[in-house]
């Protein structure tokens, strides 16, 4: 069985005209990305079209990577600035509750057994924090998502977003703070909802 490539060896390849090298690349990475871009635009269909453009771009570019090691960093930022692209022209916001009715439509008939909820959010915590973050503004968004979803560096997201560590550090500072306030005003909400019940 032959051994599995790294990102840089799959970007030389390609470089050497091995197209499959850039399949395996985009399999790597295509569930991370989806994920990112779902939690990045809010919407499934805007996630997808972000996806598919972030790695067009990518394939028409990668020829030119210079250095096959940054790969990771470089697929990263061209990610990001398709969806804050997205975000940006975008002039509407779709409720949470139709994300996921849109995401269940785009499920294969044998996955529909579980709610499309229940594929996104595992569970009722995590719905509430994908909600949190999704008032976060387009920047903090990011950081969260790409430190804490896709496990990256606060040097790898200084070059992903093409910015400063320190800004990077702020940013995840501050969405935490707004994450934390976000999560205290929901929990008063409920305690206060459920004390008119009673």
């Amino acid at each position: 069985m032959e051994e599995a490539k790294n990102d840089a060896e799959l970007v030389l390849l390609f470089q050497q005209g091995q197209e499959w090298a850039f399949e395996e690349l985009f399999q790597r990475y295509k569930q991370a990305a989806m994920r990112s871009a779902f939690l990045l635009t809010g919407n499934y269909f805007d996630a997808e079209n972000v996806l598919q453009e972030a790695f067009i771009k990518c394939y028409q570019k990668l020829a030119g990577l210079r250095k096959p090691e940054c790969f990771k960093a470089w697929f990263w930022r061209i990610l990001t600035h398709t969806a804050w692209a997205y975000c940006k022209k975008r002039d509407r916001e779709t409720p949470i509750a139709a994300i996921f009715e849109e995401y269940s439509a785009g499920l294969p008939n044998e996955g529909r057994s579980k709610s499309a909820l229940e594929y996104l959010t595992e569970n009722e915590e995590q719905q509430i924090l994908q909600a949190a973050i999704k008032r976060l503004p387009l920047k903090q968004k990011t950081v969260i998502v790409l430190y804490y979803y896709n496990e990256m560096s606060v040097q790898e997201i200084a070059q992903a977003t093409g910015s400063l560590c320190g800004t990077v550090k702020s940013r995840l500072f501050t969405a935490r703070r707004n994450l934390a306030v976000f999560l205290q005003e929901r929990e008063a909400d409920k305690n206060e909802k459920e004390q008119n019940v009673g």
